[in-house]
């Protein structure tokens, strides 16, 4: 029992490290500058925004990724699947969770088509996803008639982005994605295609199902990021030649600290908890006042040397044993 114990507590806190470290890290920077890592209530926003964005993002891309697909076209989903809902939210003069409602559903669905052509088309994922981004981007200079969109005049909209909005939309996309992931057949059948594929499908699994599903969901989750995404900015514009392929840049470091975090915990969670880790390096950055190029440099050196370490780490663990 007391062992066990000792387990419980010692995975919680491995759990937490990052995070925390990441957080003490950036007070002492900031404090040691004459300011407060968190001052206003603009700086929480900012902070629960990014990991609410963040970590939607970096389930949606899990979900393919960990099955060995990696799909290109989440962040054409985010962007046309709000810019159809905003539309339709202004011009029939809907309520503001309409937005969200229409937002996800059109994300599941755009998700949906992207893995259907993944199926039919018997391409590698990558150059199907290419191709879908290329569509959805193309509809959305449709959709707007080339013009973008612009929602700032709407203010109940903007609603979305706020902290209620964003606190609601976080917790239910966890409790969402860790019952889908832990609690259901899907789940289930996700994790033993990811492990052993050969061995899967030989017991029956459906990997064209699940492979279709999975682009589903990530749909999902990306309709949501869109619509954040749409509300905090107030406008968008019209994107071609791969420029919503950016969005899911900030989906790495969350990935990789999350699959480390997982070994202690659940991968979901650990995603959820790289995601805080990037959002507070994020509110670091823009309390210190470091312009984006720097912020962009500062974060690939910090997913390097995080990789560098994950691929090196029994042997650094073999090292300072040695030295003990």
């Amino acid at each position: 029992m007391k062992k066990h114990s000792n387990n419980w507590v010692g995975n919680t806190v491995k759990t937490l490290f990052i995070p925390i470290f990441t957080a003490l890290l950036f007070v002492i920077i900031c404090e040691a500058n004459g300011l407060h890592l968190v001052e206003t209530q603009g700086h929480v926003l900012t902070l629960i925004r990014s990991t609410v964005v963040i970590g939607c993002t970096s389930w949606a891309l899990a979900l393919n990724l960990n099955s060995g697909r990696f799909d290109f076209s989440i962040g054409s989903i985010a962007l046309l699947s709000s810019m159809i809902s905003a539309k339709l939210v202004i011009m029939f003069d809907l309520p503001v969770i309409a937005m969200l409602v229409i937002g996800v559903i059109l994300g599941g669905i755009l998700g949906c088509i992207s893995g259907v052509l993944y199926v039919l088309l018997k391409l590698p994922p990558i150059i199907t996803s290419l191709g879908v981004t290329l569509i959805y981007e193309a509809f959305t200079f449709v959709v707007t008639n080339g013009e973008g969109l612009l929602i700032s005049t709407n203010l109940n909209l903007l609603e979305i982005s706020t902290i209620p909005w964003l606190t609601a939309i976080g917790i239910v996309g966890l409790t969402s994605i860790y019952i889908l992931m832990n609690k259901t057949t899907f789940g289930y059948n996700h994790k033993a295609l990811q492990y052993g594929q050969k061995i899967s499908n030989n017991t029956g699994i459906n990997e064209t199902k699940n492979a279709i599903l999975s682009y589903t969901f990530a749909g999902l989750l990306m309709g949501a990021v869109g619509c954040i995404n749409l509300t905090t900015k107030g406008t968008a514009s019209v994107s071609i030649n791969f420029s919503s392929i950016s969005t899911m840049f900030v989906a790495f470091l969350p990935l990789f600290i999350g699959g480390f975090i997982g070994r202690f915990s659940e991968e979901r969670i650990g995603i959820f908890l790289g995601a805080i880790t990037s959002a507070l390096i994020t509110l670091g950055f823009v309390r210190l006042d470091v312009s984006s190029q720097m912020q962009s440099l500062v974060n690939a050196v910090i997913l390097l040397l995080f990789l560098v370490y994950l691929n090196n780490e029994q042997k650094l663990v073999q090292l300072f044993r040695g030295r003990k």
